[in-house]
């Protein structure tokens, strides 16, 4: 296997999928979500303890193969928005056609496709002249030397990359060394030192006010409401299964609105002197 050449394939790969998806943003952050969800159906749900972010899986439903996602809603935005865009790569089968592009003969393994996929969603959220762009942006602006420059200051930036992108730490530490911006060896020491880099990270977030550590814990299946209702009127699942699904889900009973009578919201007009 020839591990650089499927990385030169990536980036056809994802101008393929943008053309195709009519992608136009390229730094799409929590976007992704939403292109996630018109290609599949997606299941947010909180897992506490759960080291997974995310899968993907394929279901029949009735006589059509399906794809499902699902994103633990327990772990931060930062590492959901990463998660879908890793599950985005599988539902577009982005590893095979990237493995056809490079030449590849051999079976596609699957760690090998995992380590795609991941490759997939980092240029996918962080495409590399951005990226690039961007990081000497906030160099130039905090006014420091590329030759002169403190781990502490290194550390303000790749803060600043996640918040631009809406990523975790890892991918951008990942990414700064894909994309040449520091050295594999430089990369390695961020990582060994991880644990006393941490507190600066946190630091640095703070004084952006970011969402990117925020957990949601967010609940639901879009157009979970409307299918329940469905089904409900049609009697294909019982009331117990469908009040089970309403408080698993925190669905609350909109049930007597009706009597709220009707509005307008066509307001008053207004007029310039």
């Amino acid at each position: 296997m020839d591990w650089e050449k499927i990385v030169e394939q990536i980036p056809t790969a994802i101008e393929k999928v943008r053309t195709d998806y009519v992608l136009n943003n390229m730094i799409i952050k929590d976007d992704i979500f939403g292109i996630l969800e018109k290609h599949c159906t997606v299941v947010y749900y909180p897992i506490e303890n759960e080291i997974n972010c995310g899968f993907h899986t394929k279901r029949f439903v009735k006589d059509r193969l399906e794809d499902f996602v699902y994103i633990n809603t327990a772990k931060t935005v930062a590492e959901q928005v990463f998660a879908a865009a890793h599950e985005l790569g599988h539902v577009w089968g982005v590893a095979a056609q990237v493995w056809e592009l490079a030449g590849e003969q051999g079976k596609l393994e699957g760690k090998i496709e995992e380590r795609i996929i991941n490759r997939f969603a980092a240029e996918l959220l962080m495409p590399a002249n951005e990226f690039k762009k961007t990081f000497w942006v906030h160099m130039e602006k905090l006014g420091l030397d590329p030759n002169k420059l403190r781990l502490v200051n290194l550390i303000r930036v790749m803060v600043l990359q996640m918040n631009d992108y809406m990523v975790p730490y890892e991918s951008v530490r990942r990414r700064i060394i894909e994309t040449k911006i520091i050295t594999q060896e430089l990369g390695e020491i961020l990582l060994q030192n991880e644990e006393s880099i941490l507190p600066l990270i946190n630091a640095f977030s703070k004084d952006q006010n970011t969402i990117l550590d925020r957990v949601t814990e967010k609940k639901t299946i879009p157009g979970l409401r409307n299918l329940l209702e469905t089904v409900e009127k049609s009697g294909e699942l019982s009331i117990y299964t469908i009040n089970r699904i309403k408080r698993d889900f925190d669905i609350d009973d909109i049930n007597g609105t009706d009597n709220i009578g009707e509005i307008s919201i066509e307001g008053g007009k207004h007029e310039e002197n």
